[in-house]
């Protein structure tokens, strides 16, 4: 529950005293107010002497009765962890656990405690989620951005799935055409012809619920991400990963990973992703070496269905390259369609399109997983990867089977993949395209927490720049406070917004850049560079920044903050909040294990 406090008669503020110990969501209870106190299933507010007086419903809204429920339930009860559960929180002097840690939040540290699926509850699975929700949303502005004031879809989500450009063919010159006709439109009428395509109506699981298709799952990695701009070079694949899955099971021994020279630079930001570098492919063969054999003895129809995490990308760079090779070759490769492609990026996104506001690979693994998708953007681990989400998305769909004794086809996984639910799937799919039964409000919230050691952004005092002198310089010193002015430095963007941008909270123009604050450190150096820091005692430029930056690093210790956060609670997930099914993330967990 929580209350927003009016002016109230003395005889009540015993009462409000006591019902304020239970009303922080998500947030330890403060001992030194009720070092016992109520949990939310303990509080009968009918019997509470003041709840039918017309004043108290005047002057106080109640929001939610949940209050500290999943942390008295989840997170205090879990207690063998560092990096989640009460490990994360830090106890009062009272002994009681009050703040959450912020020095231990976070995925580098999370990673190192993967959830131990021969021995996980549910109560483990949706503690990790809670540690993984706190690390995703401080680690990310996404979260922040991801909320229903702002985007009630992930950003992925309205261009992967919702957006006109992959509903309907872009042009009618693009309809049909199996190198630019990606669209769900085009899509659909194939599939929806019971007369085409006889091998998508093999069922996906046996009588006995296990999976027994065929697929060959393929990730690529490249030099970059333009797939069609014929303004520019258009990008080239640098490494194929691949494996096949038959009657269910991965075949190990057809493990398929190549790196391929593409005969151009790998620019740094791409490496910096992947970390490929031109030295890795110098020795590898080109891609006109490994197409053919790749497409028609891997990637063919014996093999089965083809599987891509974001197949638009990926077949796209497989087209472009058959397209080039078929521009010079006689023997021409027939280029993949998009229709035959299962992909988990889009079906767990309409079946679970508020499990993490980022969408790539890494992130949702963690989340149906709780363990690192090791060596992530290394092709064959992404494949790896795939495999996983693949198989959770598909015991997802069977398990939503309207008619039991009738196993889903393949035919009817790809229709709901491209936005039509088959009669036999018992999912209704919203406005968007995604699973009607969740809803963004339930699902990411903004939480009030008790936290320390919280970095929350950038910000120099008077006192800060004083302590630097030595450090930077006091010609930089005086630039942060705006007593120097050059007549080169114009003190305002190109657009004519002054230096700091709307984000900045505190602004004194007098003061230059003290007591300015500033949420994201792009923007804070961004800031540095247009005062024109100068280097200093033999330190650059960027090293006099850096040294500014850590200076201005501001935190919080001790406090009460609000937080959006994903919700972990699976109490909630009668109202529509979306989490992932630990029965199914089990499953494919200890078939991984072989157990």
């Amino acid at each position: 529950m929580k209350i927003l406090p009016l002016t109230l008669d003395k005889k009540y503020q015993k009462n409000i005293k006591a019902i304020k110990a239970t009303s922080v969501p998500t947030q330890s209870i403060r001992p030194e107010i009720d070092p016992m106190p109520l949990t939310a299933n303990e509080i009968d507010i009918k019997n509470l002497p003041f709840t039918n007086s017309q004043n108290f419903h005047k002057n106080y809204c109640l929001i939610s009765f949940k209050g500290d429920y999943f942390e008295n339930n989840y997170t205090k009860k879990v207690k063998d962890k560092t990096y989640q559960g009460e490990g994360l929180m830090i106890k009062n002097e009272l002994g009681y656990p009050e703040w959450y840690d912020f020095n231990k939040v976070g995925w580098n540290n999370l990673k190192n405690e993967p959830l131990d699926w021969k021995k996980a509850k549910p109560r483990d699975f949706y503690t990790f989620i809670q540690a993984n929700a706190l690390a995703e949303g401080y680690e990310t502005t996404w979260v922040r951005r991801y909320n229903y004031n702002n985007r009630k879809k992930a950003l992925a989500t309205s261009h992967s799935i919702d957006s006109r450009k992959v509903k309907e063919p872009r042009s009618k010159s693009e309809k049909n055409d199996a190198y630019l006709d990606m669209s769900f439109a085009t899509n659909l009428s194939e599939l929806l012809d019971t007369k085409k395509h006889k091998s998508l109506d093999k069922p996906i699981t046996d009588l006995k619920g296990n999976l027994c298709i065929d697929a060959v799952v393929f990730d690529t990695e490249t030099t970059g991400t333009n797939t069609s701009d014929m303004t520019k070079q258009l990008d080239k694949i640098i490494q194929i990963g691949a494996i096949q899955i038959k009657n269910g099971k991965i075949i190990e021994d057809s493990a398929y990973n190549q790196l391929i020279n593409p005969e151009i630079h790998i620019p740094e930001s791409a490496s910096s992703v992947h970390g490929i570098f031109d030295e890795d492919v110098k020795d590898a063969p080109v891609i006109e070496s490994v197409l053919k054999p790749f497409v028609n003895n891997y990637l063919n129809k014996k093999n089965g269905i083809i599987v891509a995490y974001n197949s638009r990308f990926d077949i796209s760079m497989l087209n472009n390259a058959i397209k080039e090779h078929n521009s010079y070759s006689s023997d021409e490769l027939k280029p993949k369609r998009y229709f035959k492609v299962l992909d988990p990026f889009i079906l767990i996104q309409r079946i679970h399109p508020y499990v993490g506001a980022v969408k790539r690979l890494s992130n949702q693994y963690r989340y149906l997983f709780c363990k690192n998708l090791d060596d992530a953007h290394d092709a064959f681990a992404d494949v790896k990867g795939t495999v996983d989400v693949l198989k959770y998305t598909l015991y997802y769909l069977s398990e939503h089977r309207k008619d039991k004794s009738k196993p889903l086809t393949l035919r009817e996984v790809l229709l709901f993949q491209n936005g039509l639910v088959p009669p036999n799937i018992d999912i209704k799919l919203d406005a968007q395209g995604c699973n009607s039964s969740v809803n963004f409000r339930t699902s990411y919230r903004p939480v009030s927490i008790g936290v320390d050691n919280f970095h929350d952004g950038y910000v120099l005092t008077k006192q800060d720049i004083d302590e630097l002198s030595e450090k930077i310089g006091e010609k930089n010193v005086r630039r942060l406070k705006n007593e120097i002015v050059d007549e080169k430095i114009d003190m305002k963007l190109p657009n004519g917004y002054p230096i700091n941008p709307p984000e900045t909270q505190k602004r004194n123009d007098n003061k230059g850049l003290q007591d300015a604050f500033y949420v994201m450190e792009n923007n804070f150096k961004k800031v540095l560079g247009f005062i024109n820091i100068e280097p200093y005692d033999n330190k650059s430029k960027d090293e006099i920044i850096d040294i500014i930056t850590q200076k201005a690093k501001n935190y919080i210790h001790k406090d009460s903050i609000d937080f959006w956060m994903k919700n972990p609670n699976p109490e909630d997930i009668k109202e529509g909040n979306d989490l992932p099914d630990f029965n199914i993330s089990r499953r494919v967990m200890l078939e991984e294990l072989n157990v």
